[in-house]
């Protein structure tokens, strides 16, 4: 029996990222959630289809953490599933994923296809060193490195599947009547039996943003996992540094 997928509804929420565009620039919020609404569909009016292709525009540095936390995400599944993914084929296809993106920006398939990859530098023909992007694939191939050198990462291994809760799972909880949006990286129970939440970065360190975010974590854990804040580990994991943080 086939179902119908049900409509999307464009209600209002609050995440943090919602947060920082609508601090920034009010009509950018707007353009950006509302405006663009509905300009992946096929039959999108050309104005609505333009927003959100614009919308979906990244710098490369913001690029490239995505690429991190995807071949991490990856990595994880894996495990999960008990399969191990050597360092060197994950580093290996994610380099080769990092080619086959930056040519397809290079190339605008974004207007044709407004889901792949848009990187700001190639929609504004801003000129960026054949060496700034080697920098860039090399700050990648340092970031998962050394995740897989990570102490975090040998617990994370040690730990019963059972013990894992989540792999970038999205969710949404009523905070005083407005639905708040929050994705940790993972999660699982220690061996101590508290709750560990990880956030992975790849740049310099936030520190406002970092207690902002990971405190959401936390009304994350307690509203959605039922977990109390006191039985939480809140985690910022800095892969460019290879540096855990408790917050």
């Amino acid at each position: 029996m086939l179902y119908a997928m049900p409509d999307l509804v464009n209600e209002f929420s609050w995440s943090r990222s919602r947060d920082r565009t609508f601090q920034e620039c009010r009509r950018k919020y707007f353009y950006h959630y509302y405006g663009a609404w509905g300009g992946w569909e096929p039959d999108a009016a050309e104005g609505v289809r333009a927003l959100y292709v614009l919308k979906q525009l990244s710098s490369r540095q913001q690029w490239a953490g995505k690429i991190v936390h995807e071949a991490v995400e990856w990595a994880l599944r894996a495990l999960a599933e008990g399969r191990e993914l050597p360092e060197g084929w994950l580093v290996d296809e994610t380099v080769k994923r990092m080619r086959r993106d930056w040519k397809g920006s290079r190339d605008k398939r974004y207007w044709q296809s407004p889901k792949t990859s848009a990187l700001f530098e190639h929609e504004y023909g801003i000129p960026v060193k054949p060496e700034d992007w080697q920098a860039l694939r090399d700050h990648v191939v340092r970031c998962l490195r050394n995740f897989y050198r990570l102490e975090l990462l040998q617990e994370i291994r040690r730990a019963p599947r059972e013990q894992w809760v989540l792999i970038e799972e999205i969710r949404a909880f009523d905070f005083e009547g407005t639905a708040i949006y929050a994705a940790p990286d993972f999660a699982y129970w220690t061996d101590a039996g508290r709750l560990a939440l990880v956030d992975w970065k790849t740049g310099a360190p936030d520190p406002d943003a970092i207690a902002l975010q990971l405190g959401c974590y936390a009304l994350y854990a307690r509203e959605v996992l039922r977990v109390p804040p006191d039985r939480v580990d809140l985690l910022e994991v800095n892969l460019r540094e290879r540096t855990v943080q408790s917050i």
